[in-house]
């Protein structure tokens, strides 16, 4: 009997230490704070954020990164797309957008502005305007469907890379990807 207790409280010790380490690795889940200035370009910055959350995150991460999901990691480097009018226009055209269940153009923008200036952090080049809701009503209308999204993406990140000097590192899906 005293073994067995003795077991059953090595186990429960074993467990407890196990979760505590599991819990100092689990990243950090909070939504990131919207910095004063994309606020202000928002109509109403919680409800892009909450948008985010509910359209967005279950793939891309609440704070955009998806690693180890193979999905493109939007953190620290979404914001290399508005580098171009053509690789801008793809965020917007990408099926899950432009097909978003929000048909409210203006709160589309909101979301894919949370999307660029909060999750793409310093990715985004100096001078980059927002996201207005009459682009989104124009862009929306060529949705992606038929084209490969990953090769898509790649070429727009050669360009990025070559045009805006992009880090080589926006080739990948997600830092340390095969491609």
């Amino acid at each position: 009997m005293r073994k067995r207790t003795g077991l059953i409280a090595a186990a429960t010790l074993l467990g407890v230490l196990s979760l505590g380490t599991l819990r100092a690795a689990e990243p950090d889940n909070h939504s990131p704070d919207i910095p004063a200035a994309v606020r202000a370009a928002m109509a109403d910055p919680e409800l892009a954020q909450s948008d985010f959350i509910e359209n967005c995150a279950g793939c891309h991460g609440v704070r955009g990164s998806t690693v180890p999901a193979h999905l493109p990691e939007i953190k620290d480097r979404v914001g290399w797309f508005m580098c171009t009018p053509e690789s801008r226009a793809y965020l917007l055209r990408l099926p899950n957008v432009a097909h978003s269940r929000i048909t409210d153009n203006a709160q589309l923008a909101d979301l894919m502005n949370y999307v660029v200036f909060v999750l793409g952090g310093k990715s985004v080049p100096s001078g980059t305007k927002p996201f207005t809701g009459p682009e989104v009503a124009h862009e929306r209308q060529f949705a992606l469907t038929s084209v490969s999204l990953k090769a898509e993406r790649l070429r727009l990140a050669n360009e990025a890379i070559r045009k805006c000097r992009a880090p080589t590192s926006l080739r990948l899906q997600y830092l340390g990807s095969p491609q």
